[in-house]
């Protein structure tokens, strides 16, 4: 597994992070309404599995239902080992500064019982808002939490291009996660230039695009289809060494220097041995990802309800 730098954190880290939504709830495209999600006992040992092959970055959230004790209990004595991210979801409802900082420390709290440690090296404001960023209430109440020993750096998971912008005016993220695929690098354009300018890490996550850059793709809705069929019309991608979509999908986020880390879900063993299992990734060239760049599918996240049609939050 090669690393890479998580921007100004200093944080050496796997190229390739192991995502933790699809551990902890049923996520992502379903095949004759079979649940994605694997039994406890199974991803207890994906993530394990993950480990054994070379992941040293773990993303999960208090909002990914039992992801965090999932992990907690899989980690065990390797806690030393990873760097674990997490979130704090955010209060619904509008909130004092008082009862806003109570609420993001119950959500620290409840995250590091079930994780079973007393510190996070990344804690996000999960789905932040561009409005939530520029009040600053909520890095605020993450600052506190730093300031207690029970998070290492701050972060933030955001969906769109103006909530990208907003966080990177706040010079106390140290890590900013954005949905980064084959079918969607809308956020190269400006977001992750400006990111990498200030140092500050960048994690991708929605690399496959929610399944739709899987086999998976194929049998999911006409939508995911139309997703799919566009993505394996990238000829010039597939070569000798790069046959699969899912390595296509994978080899092309790390072909950009400026990732730190590119989140993959899994939700079985053989998952884990597909997706780590490709061997060193050669980036593409400047020609072949510019190819990409300047064919993009029409609304990429037409797959997603909702009239904004905003990428996914894993």
């Amino acid at each position: 597994m090669k690393t890479r730098t998580l921007g100004r954190t200093g944080l050496v880290v796997s190229e390739i992070g192991f995502g933790g939504v699809e551990i902890g709830m049923d996520y992502g495209i379903r095949v004759q309404q079979v649940s994605n999600q694997p039994s406890r006992t199974t991803a207890i040992q994906i993530v394990q599995r993950a480990l054994d092959r070379g992941i040293d970055v773990i993303d999960t959230a208090r909002g990914y239902g039992e992801s965090e004790r999932i992990v907690g209990e899989a980690l065990g004595k390797r806690r030393s080992d990873v760097v674990l991210m997490t979130k704090v979801s955010c209060a619904k409802g509008p909130l004092s500064v008082t009862e806003l900082q109570a609420a993001v420390k119950d959500s620290i709290d409840t995250s590091l019982t079930a994780l079973n440690t007393h510190y996070v090296d990344v804690l996000s404001v999960h789905s932040a808002t561009e409005l939530m960023l520029q009040q600053g209430d909520y890095l605020d109440a993450l600052d506190r939490l730093r300031d207690e020993g029970k998070a290492r750096y701050l972060g933030a998971t955001v969906y769109t291009k103006g909530e990208a912008l907003a966080a990177l005016q706040d010079p106390r993220i140290d890590v900013l996660q954005v949905a980064y695929s084959l079918l969607d690098p809308s956020m190269d354009e400006q977001v992750i230039p400006l990111a990498r300018e200030r140092g500050v890490g960048i994690v991708a996550r929605s690399v496959l695009h929610r399944g739709v850059l899987t086999p998976k793709g194929s049998q999911g809705s006409d939508e995911e289809k139309r997703l799919h069929t566009h993505a394996l019309g990238y000829d010039s991608l597939f070569d000798t060494k790069t046959r699969s979509l899912p390595h296509v999908a994978l080899r092309f986020v790390l072909s950009n220097p400026a990732i730190g880390c590119a989140l993959l879900g899994m939700d079985t063993l053989r998952q884990v041995d597909e997706n780590l299992g490709y061997g060193p990734l050669d980036p593409y060239s400047p020609r072949q990802l510019q190819k990409v760049v300047s064919n993009c599918p029409a609304n990429p996240w037409s797959i997603l309800p909702g009239a904004h049609r905003s990428p996914p939050e894993s």
